[in-house]
């Protein structure tokens, strides 16, 4: 019996020094829009795998500036256009380059205000109707600002709002206090001030997508914590997540 005990105990002690071996950190260099749904993905993973996860979000162009300057990372997302040209470079491993997710242009409002977005026509008036518009300063590394100045190309109205359109780092924060009526952001970015809602994403006819593609950089070696994230991201019972957070998981 007391031998059974010594081999049970040696072998509960193996398994508590082993365990921390088969655990990996993860370090992921994302798009920030995908942050908040990544880390409430990524806290179940951890549950359920015992991988530790660390993410450092920022905007894309710093996504570019912190690889080229020779940052490591296990797990890079990024837009599209950007993964391409870094697979291009050889900075991927081989085959791993993905579509992950896209996010359209939505419209941010004040609480209590309503928008009829059901037509490119409704869409175009509510636009126009108003008396100062906002979106991000594309000149920050964003991809919002841009895709929201596509939008209003493709309703036809880019120049019609130009001498009424605010751009501020505030914007969000200027549509609660009243002084602009109506800002295009990424549906994942809206709200982000107090009193400001989502009236809705604009029509398919005239939207524009950010596409973020998942890629595992050349220089991971152990590949598989990586991978498994990944699969995680993209199984059903997480699509509840992304979509709550205004994001769609991308056709592949």
């Amino acid at each position: 019996m007391a031998h059974s005990k010594r081999l049970l105990l040696l072998l509960i002690s193996g398994m508590l020094i082993a365990a921390p071996a088969t655990a990996a950190e993860i370090k992921v260099l994302d798009a920030n829009a995908l942050t908040l749904a990544m880390k409430a993905i990524a806290a179940d993973f951890t549950k359920e795998t015992g991988h530790q996860v660390n993410f450092t979000g920022v905007s894309p162009g710093q996504v570019e500036q912190r690889l080229k300057a020779g940052e490591v990372y296990h797990l890079v997302i990024t837009a599209t256009d950007s993964a391409a040209a870094f697979e291009r470079d050889g900075k991927w491993r081989p085959g791993t380059r993905h579509p992950l997710v896209r996010v359209g242009i939505g419209l941010a409002v004040r609480e209590g205000v309503k928008l009829d977005l059901t037509t490119v026509e409704s869409t175009r008036k509510a636009l126009l109707d108003a008396k100062a518009i906002t979106y991000s300063d594309s000149r920050t590394g964003g991809l919002s600002g841009a895709n929201s100045q596509k939008v209003l190309v493709n309703l036809g109205i880019a120049d019609a709002v130009k001498s009424k359109t605010k751009l501020d780092a505030r914007g969000q924060e200027l549509i609660a206090d009243g002084e602009v009526d109506i800002g295009l952001f990424n549906v994942s970015e809206i709200p982000r001030a107090k009193g400001v809602v989502l009236a809705g994403p604009v029509p398919a006819a005239v939207q524009v997508y950010i596409n973020y593609d998942s890629a595992i950089p050349a220089t991971n070696a152990t590949p598989e914590p990586a991978l498994a994230l990944l699969a995680y991201f993209k199984r059903a019972a997480s699509r509840p997540v992304w979509d709550k957070a205004g994001l769609e998981l991308s056709p592949e």
